[in-house]
């Protein structure tokens, strides 16, 4: 009886012997075709998915650097803008001076100008009224030399006088 119980111990002992080496050696194989590779697929995996995030996070880097570089050149413009337009402003409000001015001084020009030429007309007309006059009195004069004119042969003259005139004026 107990033979059996050591024979079947022994069976036993022996097919847990083998059992636990042939575990051992389906551990070792599959350690060496199946868990290894599938460890290096999973870190394959992990650094790939590392990767991408890194690359995301870089890309966010760089798109956040690139708003901030777009935000300052769209400050810059309106700043260069707004210059342009007081520029403009200022240059506009300079011309509407100048032209105000050139405007102020053709005016006072032609004033000048106008006067001196009425003036001189004036002086013109005068010297003519004076020649006219002394023309006039020395005709006056010489035909009373030589008649002694009564009233009625006088105003006779004057009329026939200033009939001259007229016609003197036509003539002009």
């Amino acid at each position: 009886m107990f033979g059996h119980l050591v024979m079947g111990a022994a069976t036993t002992l022996g097919d847990m012997i083998v059992t636990s080496v042939s575990f051992l050696i389906l551990l070792v194989l599959l350690r060496i075709f199946a868990w290894k590779p599938l460890m290096n697929v999973m870190k394959q995996r992990e650094d790939h998915i590392s990767s991408e995030i890194d690359s995301a996070e870089n890309a966010r880097a760089e798109a956040n650097r690139l708003v901030a570089e777009q935000r300052k050149q769209i400050d810059a413009t309106r700043d260069e803008a707004a210059t342009i337009l007081t520029n403009a402003k200022d240059a506009s409000q300079r011309e509407h001076t100048t032209l105000i001015q050139a405007a102020h001084e053709e005016v006072e020009r032609m004033k000048r100008d106008a006067k001196r030429s009425i003036e001189s007309q004036r002086q013109e007309a005068m010297d003519e009224v004076k020649e006219q006059v002394s023309t006039l009195s020395l005709q006056i004069a010489s035909k009373l030399i030589e008649k002694n004119l009564s009233t009625e042969d006088h105003n006779a003259l004057v009329d026939e006088f200033i009939e001259g005139l007229g016609d003197q004026d036509e003539v002009r």
